[in-house]
């Protein structure tokens, strides 16, 4: 029962008797005072009554009286009436009485009176019909008899007053006792409700209070400190008890801010002694340029660390591709039964796999004839083993197994962890170092040569002192020499440090410089073309100019970006190459279309040969091979003012042999020669070099980045090639692509799906120059196709505000209902409210839930397993379309977003 209830009962009950008690206190008091009135209205009438009777006799006996003796100045008549009046009262008086009397005696006493009245009435009938002419005798008898009998009647009625006075007091009397009685109940009745409720009271306030005195006596004996907090026993769930169960909660909240703080601590104490411990082992890794010496060092301070009683460190040797025995750690090598091996191939045992899969691996519960670690006082099997792999950039130089009589901690396998990289930095540093050494070596035996010849020469010829002295001299220089290298040594390692780092930050800044470029690139691309378009022909030639410049100035820095990323992914050996078949129909094809507005533009001649002998299907990758022409007819377009550029493709079969190629590759011969201005000899092999050009001078005539001949160089050595150059300064230069053909048998078939795919369908557009016959077919599938877009809704998800106004405006333009999120997980909230979606277009990098997550969590619903998606990314690093398609893309395309392509990936994956 709550406390309320309980206050509400009590003071309840207290009110109900009270209510009560009033109540009969009234309802008492209005008994009596009816009672009362009753008593004094009956006694009072009656009394009233009995003296309305002797009234009216005595009226009656006066008027006798006066009539018969003439004493009165009233006539006869007036008499009459008197006495009639007087019959009537004492009549009516005497009719009342007999309604209203019920006691038995004064029944008695009225029928007495109303038998007396009857008489007094008849004698005074009979004295009223004599007159004063009879004999006096007899009226004097009768006025006698009237007398006595009005005297009886008064004295009758008198006894009757009495006698109703006497029931009177007797009624008084009662009245007072019955007060009397009804006092006393109420004294009792009022004393029973103030014992009740002081009992109630105290009910209430011992239940409350001997409650609160527990919840006190936990809360008084809690203890500052303690993890284990007392609880409130909870018996009733009224107030006290939800103050109870409050106080268990906060317990329950105080233990686990407790417990959670303790954690922290804990773990702030562990990585300050985590961090202690791998500086220890880096300062004990500093000044040692032995692998041995380290590693056995190395064990000897990380084996005991981590609660460890065995380990062993194996060494990749480059050479043989197997791992060798470095260093050990209480090695059983004495047994035969338990020798350690000195030697493991890659990809034996859990040791070779780890160095193959650059993955550690964790055992526990060893076999009991695993291996046994030995003391003088005996031998016992670890229970846990954990190999880890050391790596530098992410080749494994060595292998660290560690074995432990318990189970190993997660503290120590992430300091294993780290200790396993801090050691490949070491294992690297050391290789290059030994590398330098062995430089420094063959350098200092050149020394002694040179030293020795010096002195057989002393010997056999003194007359050649003067040589002597020169070879001296050699020789001081050669020292002078070996310390140069020394310091040329600390150089190159420095340097190699920087260059690795330096690999690292590159790659890193040219993913987001690529992303940071191509996402405002994309809106000013888009809305560029649209205003192009000039849909709504509102815009005067004046400004369309300007908006094909700011539209051209945006795919030049595009193109820019391009060449960077591309000369960057050449260097670090992240260069795709995909070797197909390869039309030398559609190469000419696209290099006319291509270049020849270019060269009437400028009022150049622009032919293309080809040799009739050649196959008209080669093996290569046609996308690099386009890029490398296109580069070399962008430059012989650059810097030809006037006359021709000419495009000649013909067999080279015999300039394979100062390259290495086979007798029976094909190779093709790509030249470019041009009318222009011509390159100096001395420039020849610095146009080469990336952003270097022939006139490097800041009044240079002609503009560039100077990256396109540079990327023609290294991709084609990736496709097997190289470039050479001829060239005349004032007449003119050739550049000639020498390409080897794969063989049919050795090339990779391109899969269906690949060839099916819409970005390839659409690149092929855009890169192979579709002939005019072609591109007037595509015309119209398109403007046919074009009303699968009207009225189908597009999902746009970008965080860029910029993008999302750009391809909306687009797309709207196109009658396609778009809407749109600014994150994966407002993605995923709008498509569950709009089911309708025909089409996302995703980009990847979004905050909250980036356009992988995103994708994956779409495809996990099956409704939308078959829903295309697009993925439209900023970043065009190598893998990022693989990336995109295994998160679940239907097709992929790169920012800035071409809208022609755009549409075309639309109407293909909307008409499917």
């Amino acid at each position: 029962m709550s406390f309320k209830t309980r206050l509400f009962i009590g003071f309840g009950f207290i009110i109900m008797l009270m209510i009560i008690l009033l109540y009969s206190i009234i309802s008492m008091l209005n008994n009596q005072n009816r009672t009362m009135n009753e008593i004094v209205e009956d006694r009072y009438r009656k009394i009233h009554l009995a003296h309305e009777v002797r009234y009216g006799v005595s009226t009656i006996g006066k008027e006798i009286n006066e009539s018969v003796f003439l004493s009165s100045n009233r006539s006869a008549s007036q008499r009459l009436e008197l006495i009639e009046a007087g019959k009537q009262q004492a009549a009516y008086a005497l009719q009342e009485l007999k309604q209203i009397i019920v006691i038995p005696q004064a029944k008695q006493m009225l029928t007495r009176l109303n038998g007396e009245y009857l008489a007094y009435v008849a004698t005074v009938d009979q004295l009223m019909i004599l007159d004063g002419t009879e004999l006096n005798e007899q009226i004097q008898e009768k006025l006698k008899l009237a007398e006595s009998q009005r005297i009886n009647l008064i004295n009758t009625a008198e006894n009757i007053v009495e006698f109703q006075e006497q029931v009177m007091d007797q009624s008084l009397l009662d009245f007072k006792e019955a007060y009397r009685n009804a006092v006393k109940l109420i004294i009792l009745v009022s004393g029973c409700g103030v014992l009740v409720g002081i009992l109630i009271a105290v009910w209430i306030v011992r239940g409350v209070t001997a409650r609160l005195y527990r919840v006190k006596d936990v809360m008084a004996s809690i203890v500052t400190g303690e993890e284990q907090l007392p609880r409130a026993e909870v018996s009733v769930k009224d107030e006290i008890g939800e103050i109870a169960i409050a106080f268990n909660e906060m317990a329950q909240a105080l233990e686990d801010h407790t417990r959670l703080e303790r954690e922290y601590q804990e773990g702030i104490k562990e990585q300050g002694w985590l961090k202690a411990k791998l500086a220890e082992f880096s300062v004990l890794t500093q000044g040692l340029n032995d692998r041995n010496v380290l590693g056995c060092q190395y064990l000897s301070a990380l084996i005991p660390t981590v609660n460890s009683c065995y380990g062993v460190i194996y060494v990749k040797e480059k050479k043989n591709h197997r791992l060798f025995k470095l260093a050990s750690y209480a090695d059983p090598k004495a047994s035969e039964n338990e020798k350690v091996m000195d030697t493991i191939g890659l990809g034996e045992g859990l040791i070779g796999q780890c160095a193959v899969e650059n993955k550690f691996v964790y055992i526990e519960n060893l076999p009991e004839n695993y291996i046994r670690i030995k003391s003088g006082l005996g031998s016992a099997k670890p229970t846990s083993l954990f190999i880890l792999p050391i790596a530098f950039e992410g080749e494994v130089l060595a292998v660290i197994e560690v074995a432990s009589f318990n189970k190993m901690t997660s503290l120590h396998q992430s300091l294993l962890e780290q200790a396993s990289y801090q050691l490949g930095i070491a294992f690297n540093r050391i290789e290059q170092y030994t590398q330098v050494q062995e430089l420094l070596k063959e350098s200092q035996t050149l020394n002694e040569e040179l030293q020795s010849q010096s002195e057989e020469l002393q010997l056999q010829q003194e007359e050649l002192r003067t040589m002597n002295e020169e070879l001296e001299a050699q020789y001081k220089n050669s020292e002078q020499k070996t310390k140069e290298l020394e310091e040329i040594k600390l150089a190159l390692e420095e340097k190699a440090r920087a260059v690795v780092l330096g690999s690292k930050y590159k790659s890193e800044f040219l993913a987001n410089m690529s992303h940071e470029l191509r996402t405002p690139l994309n809106s000013l691309l888009i809305l560029a073309h649209m205003l192009l378009e000039n849909k709504y022909g509102n815009l005067t030639e004046k400004q369309l100019e300007y908006v094909g410049t700011i539209y051209s100035s945006g795919n030049d820095l595009l193109q820019l970006i391009n060449d960077i990323l591309d000369l960057s992914k050449i260097e670090s050996g992240k260069m795709d190459i995909q070797h197909g078949e390869v039309d030398l129909a559609e190469i000419m094809e696209f290099a006319e279309r291509q270049f020849l507005p270019v060269a009437r533009q400028k009022g150049i001649d622009f032919t293309i040969g080809i040799d009739e002998s050649l196959p008209g299907i080669i093996y290569t990758d046609e996308q690099r091979l386009c890029q490398i022409l296109k580069n070399l007819l962008s430059n012989a377009f650059k810097f030809t003012e006037r006359g021709n550029v000419h495009l000649q493709i013909a067999k080279a079969s015999q300039r394979g042999d100062q390259h290495g190629f086979l007798q029976h590759e094909l190779l093709l011969a790509f030249s470019v020669t041009d009318t222009g201005v011509g390159i100096s000899p001395d420039k020849q092999d610095l146009i080469f070099e990336a952003f270097r050009q022939a006139d490097g001078t800041t009044s240079r005539k002609y503009g560039g980045t100077g990256l396109g001949l540079s990327i023609c160089k290294e991709l084609a050595q990736l496709l097997g090639g190289f470039i050479e150059v001829q060239s005349v300064e004032g007449k003119g230069s050739t550049f000639t692509f020498f390409l080897p053909s794969q063989p049919a048998e050795s090339v990779i078939e391109i899969t269906s799906s690949e060839r099916e795919s819409a970005v390839g369908w659409t690149a092929h557009v855009e890169e192979q120059a579709l002939s005019l016959s072609e591109e007037r077919t595509l015309e119209v599938e398109v403007s046919h196709v074009n009303e699968v877009l009207k009225g189908k809704k597009v999902m746009v998800v970008d965080d860029d505000m910029r993008n999302i106004f750009a391809l909306s405006s687009a797309l709207e333009g196109a009658g396609m209902d778009v809407i749109f999120a600014e994150n994966g997980r407002e993605a995923l909230e709008l498509l569950m409210e709009q089911p309708d979606v025909g089409i996302i277009l995703m980009d990847i990098m979004m905050p909250e839930m980036d356009g992988y997550e995103a994708m994956q969590a779409i495809r996990h619903i099956p409704e939308y397993r078959g829903l295309p998606i697009i993925a439209l990314t900023a970043k065009a690093m190598k893998n990022d379309r693989q990336k995109c398609m295994d998160a679940g893309a239907s097709d992929y395309i790169s920012k800035p977003v071409n809208l022609d392509q755009l549409f075309s990936l639309l109407r293909v994956w909307l008409y499917q």
